[in-house]
């Protein structure tokens, strides 16, 4: 994995359990050697080389679609933002294994939530309808073709809605992390009937949020169907109305950033093991028990006191039905790279920023037809694709098309930011005759 390889690079070791302060020694360390990694995978991929697609790769290739010459996204990392993106990586592998840990010792103590999840990993992956998954369930088969589940589409994994609802209530109930991370005043600060003094460290307690009666009826009960939204009779749909108590990943900017991430890699490793293997409490084993805090830091995280103890036994499949679904599974998504790969080449296109535009030019492009052209200092910009993307702005570009808006763009006070963005769209210069 990513993951692996980078740990095995950078750090020169085996990874073991280590203090906070030697992590980040190691890193300093070795931070050269991180560098030299992302610097590889940038240049063979740039260069058109294949590369396995991990999550560097998608990093970069991202990185690189959005690059243009004056603007600084998609240059090779710094030491620094390499060592940062790595970082990343690891602060989110103990909490995902964590999660697949829960997941797993409660699928094997609610063996009826896991059928469920069976029959709707028949019906959205193994394309039953809904009698024919619920049948196949009930027998315990597997999903043929899932053994490979990396092969689905992300658009496909998220269509695993039950199992969605899952993860879900395994969060609330089984947050990885109890709390967020502490925020300090910086001043006196009223909270209901309470003050709290200047220079106090304050974090929201997700725990007890996520069992308090006020938002959850049965707050002790595990019911995934909590999150469901969809009327009798339909499939089931997670709700976007999430509750304001459910918070597992932090809200808002200082949320966690790898939560999409976290998710899809739960789901797919629940999905996958349940698709082939019926998941059982091992014989003579009690039920995990994950509700004990760590006191003795800050920040506390759910573990299972007395282990997880379950088996796996594989589920019947019929073998030429799994290699017909496993053919068909890998057409679609070599389909499904090529036209990705396309369209990353085709957004690689770098446009001549340099190239001369006339006036008379500039003037037919100021409609929502004809495109959005506009001048800032001497250069010319294309915000056509901007109004797909920025709707609500769309009429004030159409009144900036074929003008010259350098001062109305310096009187909104623009952030260096904004200019950066601009840049994106930026496809030459006003020729000199126009200039005068």
């Amino acid at each position: 994995t990513c993951d692996r390889i980078f740990l095995q690079r950078a750090m020169n070791k085996q990874w073991k359990k280590t203090e906070p302060k030697e992590v980040t020694e190691t890193f300093e360390k070795n931070k050269k050697l991180i560098a030299d990694t992302f610097t590889e995978a940038y240049e063979k991929i740039k260069g058109g080389a294949k590369v396995d697609h991990n999550i560097l790769a998608h990093m970069i290739e991202e990185n690189l679609k959005h690059r243009t010459p004056k603007c600084p996204m998609g240059e090779i990392p710094t030491e620094l933002e390499a060592v940062s993106n790595m970082i990343g990586f690891l602060a989110g592998v103990g909490n995902t294994a964590r999660m697949n840990t829960i997941g797993i010792e409660m699928m094997a103590q609610r063996q009826d939530v896991q059928e469920k999840v069976l029959e709707e990993l028949h019906r959205v992956l193994g394309g039953k309808s809904s009698q024919e998954a619920a049948v196949a369930a009930k027998r315990g088969e597997a999903v043929p073709g899932c053994r490979e589940i990396s092969l689905y589409s992300y658009e496909k994994i998220m269509q695993l809605q039950y199992l969605r609802c899952v993860m879900h209530e395994c969060l609330r109930l089984y947050t990885p992390s109890t709390s967020v991370a502490p925020r300090h005043t910086t001043k006196d600060s009223p909270l209901g009937a309470y003050m709290i003094p200047k220079g106090t460290n304050v974090m929201c307690n997700i725990y007890g949020s996520h069992r308090h009666p006020r938002y959850w009826k049965r707050a002790e009960e595990f019911d995934p169907m909590r999150f469901n939204d969809a009327k009798p009779g339909e499939p089931v749909h997670l709700t976007p109305f999430i509750p304001q108590g459910f918070f597992p990943f932090g809200y808002g900017g200082h949320g966690c950033i790898g939560k999409n991430l976290a998710q899809e890699v739960t789901l797919m490793m629940w999905a996958v093991t349940i698709a082939n293997h019926h998941i059982r409490k091992a014989p003579g084993k009690e039920n995990a028990h994950f509700n004990t805090l760590n006191s003795e830091q800050i920040l506390g995280f759910i573990e299972p006191v007395n282990g997880v103890h379950i088996t796996l036994q594989k589920r019947p499949v019929d073998e030429a039905a799994n290699e017909a679904a496993v053919q068909r599974i890998r057409a679609e998504q070599k389909s499904r790279q090529k036209d990705e790969e396309a369209s990353f080449r085709q957004e690689l296109d770098v446009v001549d920023e340099n190239k001369p535009i006339t006036m008379e030019e500039l003037q037919k492009h100021k409609s929502r037809e004809d495109g959005v052209w506009f001048v800032i200092h001497d250069k010319v910009y294309d915000a056509t694709p901007w109004l797909k993307d920025h709707p609500g702005g769309a009429d004030v570009l159409i009144k900036s098309g074929g003008r010259d808006v350098t001062k109305l763009f310096e009187l909104t006070n623009h952030s260096s930011f904004a200019v950066a963005e601009a840049e994106k769209y930026r496809i030459g210069v006003l020729a000199k005759e126009a200039k005068l």
